[in-house]
């Protein structure tokens, strides 16, 4: 889920995206911003996947339905000539785009944030992650193009969703990942200089709250209330102000790079299953226990998860120490842990039920499963007692 804009600046990336759609302008120029992936072309595409290559070119772009979100997702096949055929060139690529009025407003202003993750930050941490080839965007017209080497090609990568059974091996490794990430980047002086086009949480959180979402956030939990334990929902009321004071944590300090968005559905494994996380959009400057409390209440069932956490915790918890972070003591982990539930939540109550101004994102048995997780874990921990 991506943050949106205000309603004062929703104008103009509406008009430019009706124009969009009546003219269905074709990207030749390399200063062109492509308003959706089949507006892609040889033309534009060459400098970009044959660059260093003598006499190489593409002669041919084919784009493939993938899925839709905050963007649209497309495969691109493309065909070279014969330099580019005898430089063994990539041909299968992944592109994000956001071609739909609602795309534009909730991944159109973030679309930058992940462009920079892939130049500035993606460089100085070892981990998986997809490979990058470039990407652009426009703010006055909300185009944003992401395109990306395709890891079913490359690597026989296998996305995964609330469905995936996910080892012990795998998972301990998809939270050796997020603590490589924060441990690499805790309190690092960077995030106030170079880094600071990183959002804080707060403003991340902010920006949520200010497109709608609190009402479909409550009415979200009567239409899951069969899934949600009961001493949650009685206690409902409380749940938004609970993810309020998950702020505080984020205020404090010190800072490091949070992912923010770790569900099943962002991380895929790849042809030896190994997990990789994708779609950084939402990176934000922010407490390590932000990611933590989100992946493990969503990456797992419920009865894995009550079997495991203490374990894994405890396993990350060295592994952020030892990649640079601070030393953190159990007892003050799990507390951590348990604050940041409730605004794990709030990224699938308003997914289920979204406010005009957001894209349907997900289905809503992934929704309604995300919730039942989450709450679950609420009520496991005692958050609202």
């Amino acid at each position: 889920m991506a943050t949106s804009i205000k309603l004062s600046s929703r104008a103009r990336p509406s008009a430019h995206t009706i124009r969009d759609h009546l003219t269905d302008p074709r990207c030749v120029k390399s200063v062109d911003v492509p308003w959706r992936a089949e507006a892609l072309s040889p033309e534009w595409l060459s400098p970009i996947l044959c660059k260093g290559i003598d006499d190489a070119a593409v002669d041919s772009v084919r784009v493939e339905n993938a899925s839709s979100g905050s963007s649209v997702r497309k495969r691109i096949a493309v065909g070279y000539n014969e330099a580019g055929e005898r430089a063994c060139l990539k041909t299968k690529f992944f592109a994000k785009t956001t071609p739909t009025i609602l795309t534009r407003l909730t991944s159109g202003p973030s679309a930058g944030q992940e462009a920079k993750f892939f130049a500035s930050v993606r460089p100085e941490i070892a981990i998986e992650t997809p490979v990058h080839r470039y990407s652009t965007y426009d703010r006055i017209t909300g185009r944003s193009i992401h395109l990306f080497e395709d890891l079913v090609d490359t690597q026989g990568a296998s996305f995964c969703d609330y469905k995936t059974n996910f080892t012990r091996a795998q998972t301990e490794a998809a939270f050796d990942l997020l603590a490589k990430v924060h441990g690499r980047f805790y309190d690092d002086p960077k995030l106030g200089t170079e880094l600071s086009w990183i959002p804080t949480y707060e403003i991340f959180f902010d920006a949520l709250a200010k497109t709608g979402t609190r009402v479909g956030h409550d009415q979200a939990l009567f239409q899951a209330q069969h899934l949600i334990p009961d001493r949650v929902f009685r206690q409902r009321e409380k749940l938004w102000a609970a993810a309020v004071d998950g702020l505080a944590a984020h205020r404090a300090g010190p800072k490091t790079i949070v992912h923010s968005d770790v569900h099943p559905g962002n991380w895929y494994l790849t042809g030896d299953g190994a997990p990789g996380l994708c779609d950084w959009q939402c990176i934000a400057q922010g407490h390590w226990a932000r990611d933590f409390a989100y992946a493990m209440s969503t990456m797992i069932n419920i009865e894995t998860r009550r079997a495991w956490e203490h374990e894994i915790l405890a396993r990350y918890l060295a592994k952020l120490h030892a990649a640079g972070g601070p030393k953190v003591g159990f007892d003050e982990a799990w507390a951590h842990y348990g604050t940041q539930l409730p605004g794990a939540l709030l990224m699938w109550t308003p997914t289920l039920c979204h406010p005009a101004t957001m894209p349907d994102m997900q289905p809503d048995d992934v929704s309604l499963e995300m919730i039942h997780r989450i709450t679950t874990a609420i009520d496991d921990l005692g958050v609202l007692r």
